[in-house]
């Protein structure tokens, strides 16, 4: 995927979004906070679910760090800026004393050729992009980040040409946030937070919390039809009793040889549209019900005791995931995205991200991830 102000120093948990959605009035199965709502803070998390990082803004800069202590910073189109970077540049460093750094150019449009990476008027390397990306890494990548963060000016040329010249104010303050999670703080190999500590000094990477899933056994071209009744049935267990129209089909999927997905469309507006999970289980003419159950709630369900919502959902057979993305915008800068794991009674979280200021990144960091194994 390539899918707040200053002052909001955390998103929370990802199970209540303030700044969603454009769309038409919400179904009883979705309560949607208005947009000036304050988000709250994250409780504590019960046990076995999972715990999510929290997006930090320092100026135009985001940051956030996942459950294996890798942290990633996205540049921001400075407030009031108007249009967006054509290019986005993201900074990785992966957890532990041997983590990695990974520095990349995303570009909006078109990024080919080679580029000139110039900070206070000096340029520092020149580079390929493929793809519409230049990704950098190893001890070339190190340096850049180290001089990005403590330099007044950037830019992105070819040959004469700026192509682009993202904000470095509070990329300083984002790095120093890496070395603190990580413990590099007065390391020798801390991006900003630098000191005469052992270059490898960090916090030790938490165990991976490493999902089994259940290979679906039924391909996606045979899928459950469910009678009209059936489908009666279902949308009363979702609270989602009036249909949205033909444009909206509810969607099903076998998941094993003994479950069935069904996701019924219940919101739908400019960019987003809003479906309740249900697991089917009896076979044909026998279709029964329940609500789909997570252990993490995606991060557009509704109060407590509603059923919970995917944003345009999407159901890979191939890997047995179910993922969810909600835009805050059409432009796609701003929201939340979820994939699950089918293991045979529930879906569990393998990555959350989270971008809660719309301001031009594309790309958001990660929150929370678990390998998907099986």
């Amino acid at each position: 995927m390539h899918a707040m102000t200053s002052c909001v120093a955390a998103l929370g948990r990802i199970g209540a979004l303030a700044f969603l959605l454009a769309a038409s009035p919400p179904s009883p199965a979705q309560t949607v906070r208005p947009d000036e709502a304050p988000l709250p803070e994250p409780g504590a998390p019960r046990a076995g679910e999972p715990t999510l990082g929290r997006i930090q803004i320092f100026e135009d800069w985001a940051v956030g760090c996942d459950n294996r202590l890798t942290c990633s910073a996205v540049s921001l189109v400075p407030d009031g800026a108007g249009a967006a970077y054509s290019v986005l540049v993201t900074i990785q460093r992966s957890g532990g004393p041997a983590g990695a750094s990974v520095l990349r150019f995303l570009g909006a449009d078109q990024l080919r050729g080679k580029i000139d990476i110039v900070v206070d008027n000096r340029s520092l390397t020149r580079a390929t992009a493929a793809q519409d990306m230049i990704e950098l890494t190893g001890s070339s990548a190190l340096g850049i980040i180290r001089a990005l963060g403590s330099s007044y000016t950037f830019e992105l040329r070819e040959k004469k040409n700026v192509i682009s010249a993202p904000s470095l104010r509070g990329l300083s303050g984002a790095l120093r946030y890496m070395d603190e999670q990580q413990g590099r703080v007065g390391s020798k190999g801390a991006l900003a937070a630098l000191g005469e500590g052992a270059a490898d000094m960090a916090k030790p990477v938490p165990p991976d919390a490493g999902v089994v899933g259940i290979p679906v056994a039924v391909a996606d071209d045979v899928r459950p039809v469910l009678t009209a009744s059936e489908e009666a049935s279902a949308r009363h267990l979702a609270m989602c009793e009036q249909r949205l129209g033909t444009d909206y089909p509810l969607e099903t999927h076998m998941l094993d040889g003994q479950h069935a997905l069904v996701l019924l469309p219940c919101n739908a507006g400019a960019y987003n549209v809003s479906a309740v999970p249900l697991i089917a289980v009896g076979g044909a003419g026998q279709w029964q019900f329940q609500i789909a159950r997570f252990d993490l709630a995606p991060g557009f369900t509704g109060d407590p005791g509603t059923p919970p919502l995917i944003v345009n959902a999407r159901w890979n057979p191939s890997r047995g995931e179910l993922s969810s993305f909600a835009k805050g915008r059409g432009l796609g800068d701003c929201g939340t995205a979820e994939t699950y794991r089918w293991d045979g009674t529930r879906f569990r979280l393998t990555e959350a991200r989270s971008m809660p200021v719309c301001r031009g990144a594309w790309e958001w960091p990660v929150l929370y991830s678990a390998t998907a194994q099986g």
